[in-house]
């Protein structure tokens, strides 16, 4: 056979699986007083940031003709559906050095990983985008998703930096 059978990944609002690892206490960097965060990639993050289980809620509307093909009622997710952006809520530390009389004062300052990777905007999150494995399903002649399907790309594939999974599907449509 050569390829695993799963269950097919429909709409159905319910959250992705996450990724990373919190630890608040992390010293993120040592810089200058009111300066701005040196932004990290979330691949560095992860060791340090938790980007928690987020519900997979399309970015935009499923058009009518999209939305054609159901699994039990609901419709497929198929390659390159985008969601809504994944957000960390963990903290890291910076120590900030600012000047405290005739020294300097190290400032610790927790701030949302959000803020200090390249790939989260700003605090807004980074992207989901469904990147379907399947072999041998189409819809719309595209792969449809599976669980456990990634929501970024490799580097090869555009290289979207979400390290989740597609976490539920249908409990009794499977696929190829």
């Amino acid at each position: 056979m050569g390829f695993k059978v799963l269950p097919v990944a429909n709409h159905n609002g319910l959250p992705d699986s996450g990724h990373g690892w919190p630890i608040p206490s992390t010293i993120h960097s040592t810089q200058a007083c009111n300066s701005p965060p040196i932004l990290l990639s979330i691949k560095v993050k992860n060791k340090t940031c938790k980007w928690p289980p987020m519900p997979l809620v399309p970015l935009s509307a499923l058009n009518p003709a999209r939305a054609l093909v159901q699994v039990n009622r609901i419709p497929i997710m198929i390659m390159g559906d985008t969601f809504t952006p994944h957000m960390s809520p963990t903290t890291n530390i910076i120590n900030y050095l600012c000047p405290c009389g005739k020294a300097t004062c190290i400032i610790p300052t927790p701030i949302v990983c959000s803020l200090l990777t390249v790939e989260d905007q700003g605090g807004i999150g980074h992207p989901r985008i469904l990147f379907a494995t399947t072999k041998t399903v189409f819809a719309f002649k595209l792969p449809i998703g599976r669980v456990t399907d990634k929501l970024g790309a490799p580097a090869g594939y555009g290289g979207y930096p979400c390290s989740s999974r597609v976490s539920y599907g249908s409990p009794t449509v499977l696929a190829g």
